[in-house]
Formats: C-alpha cells, structure tokens, sequence
C-alpha cells in the first residue's frame, strides 16, 4: 500500500504527524493534536520551545507566501493542554534495561523499552535527569518546568531513576551486564573541543558547556566587558546571548564560516543579533593577546576556505590578513568530544582516540548487549534527532531481547514534491503568523524565557495556512466518465482529462470543490471519507438520545470560517453550548447535497451552511457552488415535507451580520 507523506513529516526526525496535529488545532480538539505530538516525541513541551523545525524549512506554503509557524503551534497546544497523563497498564516481561545516561536519547530509549514491558534503570551521575536539556539549554530558551513535566511523563511509564551514580566509576558495565539483560549507553558529548594555537592553554579561557551549567544553576560565571566567543553553531549563539544576559556590554561571536554558511539556526542568528551580539564571521584564531598576564584579545586571520577540495574540514587562511579584536573573556565553543568515563573497566572496544566504537547501522557496541544512542553514537546534532536515535535504539534492544529481527517496512512512501508554480501562483495569501516575545532589550535583563506564545485566535489564523499536502483528490478511473467537471470547476487547474481524469497529488490543494461537483461520484477525498462524515453525523443521534427535548443545530463550516471564529464562540454562548455541532469542511465547495439530507434524517433540528467572510477564504471559489447544494437541498427539503425553513444558508458578511443572522435562525428551529 502506498503512503503518502508529507514534506513536513518526512524532514521531521521523528515523522510526527504535522498535519494532523495542525488539522486538531483547527477543529479546536487541543487533546487530540497534543496526542499526535507526542505519539512519536516523549517530549513535547521540550521540543514546543527548542526544535529547531526542520518541518518548517520543508513547509510547502513556503512557495505560496512563507512556511507554516509550526514549532509555534506545537507551543500553542501543549500550552493549551498542559500535559496528560498516561493510564496504561504494561505487562512486564521480567527482562530488565540498564539506560546510561539520561539525555533525550537515553529517556527515549527507556521510555519505549518500559511501554514494551521491560524494566528499565536509567543511571545519572547528576541529580536530575535531563542530560543537556537540563545542564546547557537556556533557561531563557527552555524553562525547565517544561522539561520537568515531560520527564514526569517518561516516570509514569514505569521507568526508574538512580540519580548520583556515574557508570565507570561508581559502578562499573561490566556489574550492570551481570545484573541486567541489555545495556544501552546514551552518555552524550560532554567533552569541549580547544584550540591548538598559543595562548589558549591559560586556564581562564572558557568552555561553552561549563559555562551555560553555572548560568543555568545561577551562579553567575565571571565575565569581563568584553567577551569573546568563538564558534558558529547554536551552543555558540546560546553562550553568546547568555553573556548578554549576564551583563557584558559587548559580546562579539566570531566563527571560521562566512555569514550565509553559519551552522547556527537563522533565527539563533537573528536573535542573537536583535540582543546586541556583534559577528566577525569568515576568521579563525591565530593566537590569544595578553597584557599583564591578563587576556586582553585574540589575533585573528581571515579564512580562504572550511573545506578542501575533497570536503573535509580543513581550514585555509589568508596570508597576512589579521586583525587584533579586544576582549577580556574568551570562550570556546567549537564542538564537544564524547564521554569516556563510563569505559573505565568496561573491557569494551574502543578506537585509536580511546572513544567507544559504535556500529553507526545496528548501534551495538561489538559487546553483546551492549548498545548506543544518541549523540555518542550519532555525532552532534539537534536534540529531535537524539530522540530518534533513542526510538531507534529500542526498538533494536526489543529484538535483541526478543530473538527477533526487526520488521521490515510495510508500506511504500510517496514523498510530496513541490507545489507547481502555476498552482501556487493562485493560491490566497495569508501572513504568517510570528511568535510574540517581549522587546530585546526587555529580553537581556534576565535569564527567564521571553517567547510569549501564540493565542487562541493567532493559532487559529495561522492553521487555516496550511495546504493539507497529500489529503486532496483522488479518482477512482473505473466510475470517471471523462466529463471534464473536475476540470471546469477546480480553481488551481490541476485535473488532466483525457481517458479518465488524472490529479496529480503534488497539485491538488485540497479544496474538495471537484468531489463535490464530480456526477459520477468518481473523486474521493481523504479528508472527507465517509467514514468521516458519517461519524460526525453520528453525534446528531447521540444527541438526541441524551437531550430528547433538544433541537440540535448543526453546522457544515469552512475551515477558514471557523479559523475566523465566525462568531461560533458567540453563538454557542448565545444558544448554550450543547445545542451546536459543528462539521469542518477544507472548503465551503466541498459540501455535498447527501450530507445535508443525511444530516436532517438523523435527526438534526436545524442544519446551517457558513462559508467564509468574503477575501477570507482559504481556497478560491466554492460560495456559488455552495449556494446551488444549498438551493437543492431546500428544494427536496420540501417535497419530503421537512421544510426548507430549516436549512439555512449564512451569506458571508461581517462578523456582526452573520451573528445575528445566524442567531435568529437558530432560535426559530
């Protein structure tokens, strides 16, 4: 069977269901699209703060105006739920799993082998789980009761902690195999990289990664007026702005790329920029300047190149072009090198640096057993990946301990290309909506997070955006009658006719204007199966068996009308709440004549058709289309002595109008 997957989870590590968390968001079920985050990510609110979205830079809408703010709705969700606790009963297997190491990969790893029915130990040599999300994150960019709650969760799955215990020396692996029956090692780059050039012994250079520990703890590191630091990636930026925050004056971030090929986020970039950082991008350090035994700069020399013609990091410099930058704080963050301490005594294999070997495909460590995730295993990276590495790890333990071997892929993937340019050329346009934060020089007054998140209304503009890549048309060739409507009717041009109709799924926007005008019922939509439709009108009975005395109104909506709130919130208040059900349309054109009818004879009192406010639609077209189903319906309404009186058609018009016009309807049913 063929999968089609969207740009959005394809670029995610993890394959989280974007769109389908972004359609919940839009139907206001906040439960349901917090489950979808967290189906693939047991952390969810860590990640609303600190992903750096690689779904975004994959977003389509990218080509119609700008990507969706997806990290920002992921935010508004998890803020609009606050956690949920899971209730599962587990078996357990009586196997057991030593976790070494409690970072996002190590709790990932544990969390999964402990909903497999496993016990699992996790080690820490802290006192808190966490590994970098705790120790070197920002506060400002991660609160860590965000990170606290999340690790509640990973608890509640039956996963036990050992908090002040450092593999390697105060237990060996070698003691952990006897006791257990795998061991996966997830302990992390913790290691800072120096710099081979003069002057960098002295023991007040800085490491980035102790540095950002005793900010996160508080207790204040020691800075000069001006600090320098040297790196390009985001643990750079985060020193950076962190020095900001701690008061020094000038903080300058000088890195061997150029601007444009900085391994740091944009907006890490950008951020750090609006904050007063200062970049010298394009140089590497020749040597550390003192006076008086004191830093007092760095000698810098301009970079020819990063990499040598075979693509390996190796620096080229341009002969005699330096330059003396003042400083009296350096501080390095160039990389980190893996932990070593756990192999003390563990007899397992390491390399010609001493560091663990890693089979980069299967993750063992040559040990049977013994395993690796993470960063150790992976090499740095964005924390999304470290849980991917952990779901990956476990899921080899599990067959490891099964005798198994892991399943092949069941389905076959179809990954979206791009949208065509003439499609997205038609396209409406809505601007995107950005995540509020307080002003900059409000942000470098402290250490507490300064992104405010979006509201209600914000998230809602901001999910009518999205394209629903994958979810349009279909047609089945064995009921198409070549008639050309699909073609007459969809707004962007995509159908083909000539034997039988052909939508190209990277085309189809979704609109649900061609199934629903299509007379030989030959398109279908996912987004609209019957299933669907089918289960939505099932509320209709349930209400009545519950309210016999009620007269359920319900409503078949534009997505973009109810993004506008369309004043449902003001009707529901008006009406009481469980008198209105409302049914979610991608278009008002997508409305089918059966669905109306189906709606009055499961027992609906009123059924009303609302489209979006006139501009405000997100597809092009369908009001007319809708009027003539709406004018039908009516038409049979009568003839089966129902009454056309209740089936009403709210005209787009301003908040107000449709208000009222939609309120004296509904207290006439």
């Amino acid at each position: 069977m063929l999968a089609i997957i969207p740009p959005c989870t394809n670029a995610c590590p993890v394959h989280t269901d974007v769109r389908g968390y972004v359609a919940a968001i839009s139907r206001r079920d906040y439960q349901e699209a917090y489950r979808l985050i967290k189906a693939n990510n047991p952390f969810p609110s860590v990640c609303a703060w600190v992903c750096p979205h690689p779904c975004e830079g994959a977003c389509r809408r990218a080509q119609v105006d700008a990507p969706l703010s997806i990290r920002n709705l992921k935010r508004f969700a998890v803020d609009a739920v606050g956690g949920v606790a899971e209730n599962k009963n587990i078996i357990f297997s009586g196997k057991k799993v030593a976790v070494v190491g409690s970072g996002p990969a190590g709790l990932t790893a544990a969390y999964d082998l402990a909903r497999h029915g496993y016990r699992v130990t996790v080690y820490e040599r802290s006192q808190e789980p966490g590994g970098h999300f705790l120790a070197s994150l920002p506060i400002f960019r991660l609160p860590r009761e965000m990170l606290r709650r999340d690790i509640g969760q990973i608890y509640l799955a039956g996963v036990e902690f050992v908090p002040g215990v450092e593999v390697g020396i105060d237990v060996q692996i070698e003691e952990l195999r006897r006791q257990y029956d795998a061991i996966v090692i997830g302990t992390g780059l913790w290691g800072g990289r120096g710099v081979d050039r003069p002057g960098f012994e002295h023991p007040d250079i800085l490491l980035a990664l102790p540095f950002l520990k005793a900010a996160n703890l508080g207790e204040k590191p020691q800075i000069g007026k001006q600090v320098l630091v040297i790196g390009g990636g985001n643990v750079a930026m985060d020193v950076a702005r962190t020095a900001v925050r701690l008061g020094a004056p000038d903080v300058m971030v000088m890195c061997l790329e150029e601007r444009e090929q900085m391994p740091a986020s944009q907006w890490e970039i950008q951020d750090a920029l609006a904050e007063g950082v200062m970049l010298i991008p394009g140089y590497g350090p020749v040597e550390v300047l003192f006076h008086e035994g004191r830093i007092s700069g760095l000698l810098v020399q301009k970079v020819q190149s990063v990499f040598d013609r075979e693509g390996k990091f190796n620096p080229a410099f341009e002969r005699g072009y330096t330059l003396s930058i003042p400083g009296d704080t350096i501080i390095l963050a160039i990389g980190q090198t893996p932990e070593k301490s756990f192999l003390q005594g563990s007899g397992l294999k390491t390399d010609a640096h001493g560091y663990l070997l890693i089979d980069k495909n299967n993750l063992s460590t040559g040990t049977a057993g013994v395993f690796a995730c993470g960063e150790l295993a992976k090499g740095p990276g964005p924390a999304i990946a470290a849980v991917a590495s952990g779901h990956q790890v476990a899921g080899i333990v599990d067959c490891y301990l099964q005798g198994t071997k892991p399943a092949p892929a069941e389905k076959e993937l179809y990954l979206i290309g791009e949208l065509p340019g003439e499609v997205a050329d038609q396209a409406p346009r809505f601007a995107r909506q950005e995540m509020p934060a307080l002003l900059p020089a409000q942000r470098a007054l402290n250490l507490l997070p300064y992104e405010l998140g979006l509201g209600e209304n914000e998230a809602l503009q901001e999910v009518r955006r999205c394209l629903n890549c994958g979810l349009g048309a279909r047609v089945n060739i064995e009921k198409c009658s070549a008639c050309l409507t699909c073609q007459r009717v969809c707004p962007y041009g995509v159908p083909v006719v000539g034997e039988y109709a052909q939508i190209s799924v990277d085309g189809c926007m979704a609109c649900g204007i061609c199934a629903a005008a299509c007379p030989s019922g030959a398109i279908t939509m996912e987004l609209l199966e019957p299933d669907t439709i089918d289960q939505s009108l099932a509320v209709i009975e349930q209400a009545l068996d519950t309210r016999a005395d009620s007269r359920l109104l319900t409503i078949f909506a534009c997505r973009g009308a109810i993004a506008d709130g369309l004043c449902l919130d003001r009707l529901k208040s008006a009406l009481s709440q469980n008198r209105i059900q409302v049914i979610e349309l991608p278009s008002a054109g997508a409305l089918r004549l059966e669905w109306l009818l189906a709606a009055f004879e499961r027992g609906a009192g009123g059924v009303a058709v609302i489209a979006c406010q006139n501009g405000r639609c997100r597809h092009l077209g369908g009001s007319a289309a809708t009027e003539r189903v709406v004018s039908r319906a009516k038409e049979l309404l009568e003839q089966l002595g129902i009454g056309a009186h209740r089936l009403f058609y709210c005209r787009p018009g301003s908040e107000a109008e449709m208000l009222k016009d939609l309120t004296g309807f509904a207290t006439e049913l």
